[in-house]
């Protein structure tokens, strides 16, 4: 059985549900259980191919460009957040994006839009993201962590890429 940890960087601008985010996909709920912490663990067993994985996934949230700077390079795969309620949100995703393009590493990238189920006042929606996620080569999720929706789809997901990349470094020489 092999062991592995991943470290996630969830990045975006304030109020853009990083936090909500994070929560639903470590605790299922949108609202954080407890203190505030630096990293926000979730454990899974995972099958891939004919091996089996324990996987500790390690959420870091990351607040404004300082933290960016210091903490987006170790992440081993970056999820930038944008609230579909801001047009703001999906600037700074692209300039988040851009700038991680550059890492040596070169760690996954997903865009999420968040808030979808206050699609009823949205200023951008899934075309401004696709446009953003086709322009920069990335996938992208539209999610609420107020319900769920897509949250299971944007986790299996980034599971998906890191089983990928794991085990393609593992094989090679």
């Amino acid at each position: 059985m092999d062991r592995v940890t991943w470290k996630i960087g969830v990045a975006g601008i304030k109020g853009s549900g990083k936090t909500s985010l994070i929560s639903r996909i470590v605790y299922g709920s949108d609202g954080s259980s407890g203190p505030i912490k630096a990293l926000f663990r979730k454990r899974l067993n995972l099958e891939y191919k004919d091996s089996k994985i324990v996987a500790d996934l390690l959420f870091q949230e990351i607040n404004d460009d300082t933290d960016a700077e210091k903490m987006l390079p170790s992440s081993n795969l970056i999820i930038v957040s944008a609230d579909i309620l801001s047009r703001d949100g999906l600037d700074y995703a692209n300039d988040v994006i851009r700038y991680a393009k550059n890492f040596e590493r070169k760690p996954p990238i997903v865009l999420v839009g968040t808030k979808t189920d206050l699609r009823y006042e949205a200023e951008i929606w899934s075309n401004d993201f696709e446009k953003l996620a086709k322009k920069l080569d990335v996938p992208f999720f539209l999610v609420s962590a107020k319900t769920g929706d897509h949250i299971n789809d944007l986790l299996d997901h980034v599971v998906e890429l890191m089983l990928e990349r794991f085990y393609a470094k593992k094989q090679s020489p």
